[in-house]
């Protein structure tokens, strides 16, 4: 299999949630408080929120937000792309970031930013107008200035990753760490200056590191060398290379208690945790339900050092729409093609969702709203 589209299959994971949103009509949110909300909300616990069908008007992201508002959590993610938001140089399209922000501080949800400048394999995704983009001065302060503009437009934003994946990327370039570690210096330097109370940092693969000895110690020691910031986010899905989940719900809880021990001096932030109920992957409803209640204990047991832990994603969705369609499939049989990767990735992101299609609550769904620290 070609490993390059390996690691960008699993951008698509990464960045496939709810706020990637393109509204086209001049949609406006009711600012008003959600009506007799009395549910308690903790803001480390974190659920991306999703629709099961590509919305068609505010109405139809705010029943998801409805619906999440419910569960206790009390953060979610903003998945901001630099080319939907800058078209154009200093031509900022605020429509869709500023929909997702009222909905979050409407439903009393803390704000995770994703914008990524490096997403698994490769930079970008750039606006064309920057046209092509290598790590340095010309990207670092492109990149200090639009954070900045997103932070100050959004107060209620208090945790930032700009880099995705970033095992993925430094597995096949771990000579371009060196170069990569002083430009997220000088950007964070320059972002906490201005905004000193948010949070910095990158994402990686949990399974990817354990998958490929990437721990200290293991066969391709590299994390040692990614750590910077103020913490260290990771995602995490229980499978292993070719997208089969390959744990047992106890297994990946000790996957978790891991990462705590590969990155012992740094504070860990669970972006994206995430289990299939597709039996296509090996997945199923009770192995769900009860990862979704072993991994909160898990939260709860090591709070003092975890600064988040996000369950990925509410709503299942529809087979094939969690694949991006710019993906080229590549001809071949068995592993030589990645449409066997492909569909895979499909098959358990679209089933990742604690609530079905037909919206019937998976056993999941209880476990998390009975679970959440109070």
């Amino acid at each position: 299999m070609n490993s390059k589209i390996i690691g960008i299959v699993i951008l698509v994971v990464a960045i496939g949630g709810a706020s990637a949103y393109f509204l086209t009509k001049s949609d406006s949110v009711d600012t008003n408080s959600f009506p007799n909300q009395s549910i308690s909300q903790n803001e480390k616990i974190s659920l991306v929120i999703n629709t099961i069908n590509p919305p068609k008007s505010i109405d139809d992201i705010e029943e998801a937000y409805k619906v999440a508002s419910t569960s206790g959590a009390g953060r979610t993610n903003l998945y901001v792309h630099w080319n939907q938001l800058e078209p154009e140089k200093g031509n900022f399209d605020w429509r869709v970031t500023d929909i997702m922000m009222k909905l979050n501080e409407k439903y009393n949800f803390k704000t995770t930013l994703f914008f990524s400048v490096i997403n698994a394999d490769r930079l970008g995704p750039f606006p064309s107008w920057m046209g092509n983009q290598a790590l340095g001065e010309t990207l670092e302060d492109e990149t200090i200035r639009i954070l900045d503009s997103i932070l100050t437009r959004y107060e209620n934003i208090d945790y930032v990753i700009f880099a995705g994946d970033v095992d993925y990327h430094f597995q096949r370039a771990s000579g371009s760490i060196p170069t990569y570690i002083e430009f997220f210096d000088d950007v964070y330097s320059e972002i906490k200056s201005k905004h000193p109370d948010v949070k910095i940092g990158n994402s990686m693969s949990l399974e990817n590191i354990l998958n490929k000895g990437m721990e200290p110690g293991g066969s391709f020691e590299l994390t040692p060398k990614l750590e910077m910031g103020d913490f260290i986010a990771l995602s995490y899905k229980p499978t292993d290379t070719v997208g089969d989940i390959n744990r047992t719900p106890e297994e990946a809880i000790d996957d978790l208690k891991q990462s705590i021990e590969i990155f012992p001096s740094y504070p860990i932030a669970f972006f994206e945790v995430s289990w299939s109920t597709s039996d296509f992957v090996n997945g199923n409803n009770d192995d769900q339900a009860d990862f979704v209640k072993s991994s909160l204990n898990f939260f709860e047991e090591n709070e003092s050092k975890i600064e988040f832990f996000t369950i990925s994603r509410l709503f299942d969705k529809p087979k094939g729409s969690c694949v991006s369609q710019d993906i080229q499939s590549i001809d071949g049989s068995g592993f030589s093609s990645n449409s066997f990767r492909l569909e895979r990735v499909d098959e358990y992101v679209c089933n990742s969702g604690l609530i079905d299609t037909n919206q019937n609550e998976k056993p999941s769904w209880t476990q998390l709203k009975i679970n959440i620290p109070k």
